[in-house]
């Protein structure tokens, strides 16, 4: 069967407020135990897949999932055992068993859970609704990890009821999108609380590691890479990239918001605003990618995400000039100054990450990408489409051929049509990506090696004009400021001179090949 949910975590502020919500409508209370299995290696988590026993009241059931369509789908195998003990061959005749009969090693337990569920049906005229409200951890050798989340899962009718039941949720409780699985947490606890070792006989054995470091838990979510066929049609490639997007920025959004980070460091926060924002233009990438082939993205959705950008932008730049800018003019002699206030560069990234109005549209977002897989579902089978390879390489040519003739002019640009080009290059950089599989490889090589270059090159040039920007302000006040804004000048001047001459290597990278 497939398993469809959407997952909210809740933060503390809503944990009264939602188990009030819920007994006052009856919902029934369940205690839940469940263990994860995978081999050492991690070969079952490697392949997106969970196998786990769980005690459910006083029965167990053996459960293994696998990936759906989209972030949201869930293939699901449920068998009811007699005892607490996995069996494999419950799996023979299926897909999954040559997975199992080609495992390196042994299954071991990895990690469990203990939760007190509340659930609760939801019924209304377009459907039902299994609402489900956990509390409970996450266990895995000496580590743990909080569970507050509640699950909506679609039982019947309209896949939409659910998503306009969670965001009504979200914006009345405060309450914020994480797609992670438990299995997906779990496997990420027990990889900083288990280690391996190989014993005398050349066996892998699992150990605890003693006192490990909860703030390193969890990494910023990066950039993905789009799987597509050689035949893939427009509709399967923009849903590609859109889902790769959206998850970089739920996922970062999560993060920024305080989910599963409380513990973590100054510089993975930074991450997580960096890469968050990352997800953004890359999304605004995917849309211009398929401008015109097919529907866009929600309007309003997209007005709160760009304003969220902007929000975390300001955050961003003071830590670019901070952190990367300020030491460099230290080092170059820069007088004592007094720098002002973190709460003078706009809200903090933790506030614009949990907005209501941000995870409403989030929400909006996946919303819309599923109902636009479920279109593509039915009426696929029933038409042939064209792929969409060469209408992707011929936009792509068109946009480097733009680029390389205004790159040509660089240093006459004004510095706001050098910013426009910086976005360009970024944005044909991730296309590059997203269209990756349908590229011939030895002919991209060294086109994205030079995009790279003029893209950083082009940031470090940003970067000074924002610090720039930032000094210009202290000077009346502060004159020492003016060392900072003379020497920001002077290596504006050389960067300017460093981005025309790779503007040149890109011209001489030619085209893309269609083969």
């Amino acid at each position: 069967m497939t398993e469809r949910e959407i997952k909210l975590h809740v933060p503390d502020s809503a944990k009264t407020g939602i188990s009030r919500h819920l007994r006052a409508a009856k919902a029934k209370r369940v205690t839940l135990q469940a263990r994860y299995f995978d081999t050492p290696s991690r070969e079952l988590a490697r392949a997106g897949i969970a196998l786990r026993l769980r005690k459910e009241g006083r029965r167990w059931v053996q459960t293994i999932k696998a990936p759906g369509a989209d972030p949201l789908s869930r293939i699901e195998l449920n068998h009811l055992r007699s005892a607490p003990e996995l069996d494999l061959s419950l799996y023979t005749g299926t897909a999954l068993e040559p997975l199992f009969a080609n495992l390196q090693s042994p299954l071991c337990l990895r990690y469990e859970t203990r939760v007190t569920r509340l659930v609760l049906m939801q019924e209304g005229p377009a459907g039902s609704i299994e609402i489900a409200y956990d509390q409970g951890a996450l266990f895995a050798g000496e580590l743990e990890l909080p569970i507050s989340e509640v699950e909506f899962e679609h039982v019947s009718g309209d896949i939409q009821y659910m998503f306009a039941l969670a965001r009504e949720w979200a914006e009345k409780h405060s309450l914020i999108l994480d797609i992670r699985s438990k299995a997906e947490r779990g496997d990420a606890l027990a990889g900083l609380a288990l280690t391996t070792t190989t014993d005398a006989a050349g066996q892998t054995v699992v150990a605890t590691v003693a006192n490990p470091n909860a703030g390193q838990l969890f990494r910023a979510r990066k950039a993905g890479a789009v799987a597509l066929k050689p035949k893939v049609d427009a509709t399967q490639a923009y849903l590609a990239c859109l889902n790769e997007c959206l998850a970089q920025i739920i996922q970062n959004t999560a993060f920024a918001a305080g989910v599963d980070t409380h513990h973590a460091n100054q510089g993975l926060h930074i991450e997580y605003t960096h890469q968050l924002r990352v997800g953004i233009r890359r999304l605004r990438s995917c849309l211009k990618l398929f401008n015109g082939w097919l529907p866009p993205l929600p309007d309003t959705s997209l007005k709160v995400l760009r304003a969220a950008f902007d929000q975390l932008g300001m955050a961003r730049d003071g830590d670019v000039v901070a952190l990367v800018v300020h030491p460099q003019l230290k080092l170059a002699g820069l007088p004592d100054l007094r720098m002002p206030r973190q709460s003078a560069r706009g809200p903090k990234p933790s506030v614009v990450a949990a907005n209501p109005e941000l995870q409403a549209a989030l929400i909006d977002l996946m919303s819309h990408v599923v109902q636009l897989g479920d279109q593509w579902q039915k009426t696929s089978a029933a038409s042939s489409t064209e792929p969409v390879k060469p209408q992707l390489i011929k936009r792509l040519n068109d946009w480097l051929k733009k680029i390389g003739k205004k790159g040509s002019k660089f240093n006459e640009l004004s510095i706001e049509a050098q910013h426009d080009l910086r976005k360009e290059v970024k944005s044909l950089r991730y296309c590059l990506d997203f269209s990756n599989d349908l590229l011939v490889k030895s002919n991209v090589g060294g086109l994205r090696k030079v995009l790279e270059l003029v893209q950083e090159e082009l940031g470090d040039l940003n970067d000074l004009y924002t610090a720039e920007m930032f000094y210009e302000p202290m000077t009346e006040k502060q004159p020492q400021a003016w060392f900072a804004i003379g020497w920001l000048r002077g290596a504006q001047a050389q960067k300017r001179l460093q981005a025309q001459t790779l503007f040149k290597q890109l011209a001489k990278a030619g085209a893309i090949k269609t083969r």
